[in-house]
């Protein structure tokens, strides 16, 4: 059923309770549900005939005649799959009781968008990956997220956000630990004014966590690797402006201080960036089990709950996990520059023509499907 929606006072589209053709197929031979120990390890081969490599959780509660949302887990470079299984616990069903979630393999254990990843696509087999799941699996088609770790976490909220037909097939994006290289060199890198070039094609829904002592990908950014890494206020202040919001962001003291959450939106869109600054943190994915104050996990799966592939706020109807309520401190609002937002329950006009033009590519992607 095809469903139009004013947002902010812009025209966007949507397709409710889409489903995909994998609805009322039985799960494939050895295919098996449940925990961690049951993750199948399987293989795709792309339109180019390169076989690829990845691992498949099935929720216990998947019923193929329910449209189930899926999730993508990138793992961080020089890594395996398996090891982003492990570090997420988005295949332990206390954390994640009900996404189906894809572990992919990267080419030489890294991803689009590394410094060495030169003439990687793994946007066009995500794509492609995606579309066989699609036939196999029921699958919400409003309701498909990715996230990763480190270089994976870039992937998924640099790379696919931005790449203009992923941004209109995934929902809402996470980066953990992102390395958000930039083309820039080191000789000439500002990690706070770097340029983040990005063709996405409507507003995008952005969840990400950074530890302020990470050595390896550093909170404040700089020079690495003869690219230029952006510190994060200046990361997420370019998708907010992106997204029609500014640079305002109303932040809040987590986790007795451990954490500092900071949520760039409006009154009708309140945190569609949410970052949290993790302090003291290195370079790790936020869990219980390595020492953190709070796991990741359940937090961002209840970010994705919020946003629908038509970035209509759902709150009121998702159920979030039992532990991704965190307790919070203070609150305070902050701004890193003039504010640009404007009134409550709007867009600013650059967000409004970024809402349209997501609206006409979301009705003319239904039409050819």
């Amino acid at each position: 059923m095809k469903t139009a929606f004013l947002l902010g006072g812009a025209l966007a589209v949507g397709v409710y309770s889409a489903t995909t053709s994998g609805c009322g197929k039985s799960l494939p031979a050895r295919i098996d549900r449940g925990g961690a120990n049951q993750t199948n390890s399987l293989k795709f081969t792309t339109s180019g005939g390169t076989v690829r490599e990845y691992g498949l959780h099935i929720p216990t509660s998947y019923d193929s005649d329910e449209s189930t949302p899926l999730a993508f887990s990138f793992h961080g470079r020089t890594r395996i799959w398996q090891e982003e299984e492990e570090i997420s616990g988005m295949s332990n069903e206390t954390l994640n009781p009900n996404y189906i979630v894809v572990y992919p393999q990267g080419v030489d254990m890294q991803w689009q968008g590394d410094p060495e990843a030169v003439g990687y696509d793994d946007v066009s087999f995500t794509l492609q990956l995606l579309a066989d799941l699609s036939s196999t699996y029921c699958l919400d088609t409003n309701k498909i997220y990715a996230a990763g770790k480190s270089n994976g976490g870039a992937f998924s909220a640099n790379i696919l956000a931005c790449h203009p037909e992923a941004s209109r097939t995934f929902a809402a994006f996470g980066g953990i630990s992102g390395a958000y290289y930039q083309g820039n060199s080191d000789a000439h890198c500002n990690a706070a004014t770097v340029p983040i070039p990005c063709n996405a094609s409507r507003p995008i829904p952005i969840f990400t966590t950074h530890g302020d002592a990470d050595e390896t990908i550093p909170y404040d950014g700089g020079p690495r690797r003869d690219r230029c890494l952006p510190n994060l206020p200046h990361f997420m202040t370019q998708w907010s402006e992106r997204n029609g919001f500014g640079t305002s962001n109303t932040s809040t003291s987590l986790y007795h201080k451990n954490v500092v959450q900071y949520e760039y939106g409006n009154e009708s869109y309140p945190g569609f960036n949410t970052h949290l600054r993790v302090h003291g943190l290195g370079h790790y994915w936020p869990s219980l089990a390595n020492g953190s104050s709070f796991d990741a996990t359940p937090l961002l799966l209840d970010f994705f709950n919020k946003w629908t592939l038509d970035a209509v706020n759902t709150t009121s109807s998702a159920t979030s996990s039992s532990s991704g309520t965190p307790p919070a401190s203070s609150t305070s609002s902050t701004s890193s520059a003039a504010a640009s937002t404007s009134s409550a329950g709007e867009i600013n006009a650059v967000g409004q023509q970024q809402w349209f033009l997501g609206g006409l590519l979301g009705v003319v992607g239904w039409l050819f499907i």
